[in-house]
């Protein structure tokens, strides 16, 4: 690759937060950030877990984590999740928040008040929140901050049972672009990323419940297969890296093709 590309995608000297970094997606994000050079703060609910995935995470990258426990729902934890990653590594370049909760599914008619709370404070009042208390950080810093939220291609069609996960996922895009909008004059930031059917953990937990899920996930996308989450990783590696430079607001589908309506 010629240098001055590779550069694009370089995050050498760079630190980033990754919620829900464990497992899945974001274990293939928090991966792939530290390959391409980037300190990593892996970060899900339990501290052992966090620290496995982070020495992993070190030894393939060679390069320094930080594994710091935090609950996304969890309103009065999440500042000190920054004030950590600035303790220890001094500044906080991106932002991937990836974390989220799917539950069983659960009918509009039959939403009891704990279940839209549960889904509501971690997978939109808590990724807002962290958005917010990163943003002010970077905005101390000077330009060049970049966050990337994890919504889902669901967020535009909905579904049968799936209607609390997937509006507040649609919230957290509309949430994306008022950010984008506020924080432009700071210079950062700020992105959706809408992935589609996954091998994930999460879509192995919906298979207990409807062994056919991944069938009718992969039929719905173009490439007619569900994806490797390292599939994910040049996604958000674009995002977060000076290749998307002129990219705010948008909210980038890695689907397979899976129509949005």
């Amino acid at each position: 690759m010629h240098p001055s590309l590779a550069d694009l995608f370089d995050l050498t000297g760079q630190v980033a937060i990754v919620t829900g970094a464990t497992k899945g997606l974001g274990r293939s994000m928090a991966s792939g950030l530290a390959r391409a050079g980037a300190s990593v703060v892996v970060v899900s609910r339990d501290q052992s877990r966090c620290e496995e995935a982070a020495a992993a995470i070190a030894q393939e990258s060679g390069r320094p984590t930080l594994a710091h426990a935090c609950h996304m729902g969890d309103w009065d934890a999440l500042p000190r999740l920054v004030e950590k990653t600035v303790e220890r590594f001094g500044r906080i370049d991106v932002l991937v928040n990836n974390a989220g909760i799917h539950p069983a599914p659960v009918a509009v008619m039959d939403l009891s008040s704990e279940y839209f709370d549960k889904l509501y404070h971690v997978n939109l009042k808590g990724p807002v929140r962290l958005a917010a208390l990163v943003a002010k950080q970077m905005q101390k810093q000077g330009p060049g901050g970049r966050i990337v939220n994890v919504a889902t291609v669901g967020a535009y069609a909905g579904g049968p049972g799936v209607g609390t996960y997937t509006g507040l996922k649609a919230a957290l895009i509309n949430f994306t672009k008022t950010m984008a909008r506020e924080w432009a004059p700071l210079g950062i930031r700020v992105n959706a990323l809408c992935p589609g059917p996954f091998d994930s953990e999460m879509m192995r937990g919906t298979v207990k419940l409807d062994p056919k899920f991944p069938d009718r996930s992969a039929m719905a996308t173009m490439q007619q297969r569900v994806a490797d989450c390292d599939e994910v990783i040049g996604a958000v590696l674009y995002l977060a890296s000076k290749a998307s430079s002129f990219v705010t607001g948008e909210d980038h589908v890695v689907a397979g093709g899976m129509l949005r309506c």
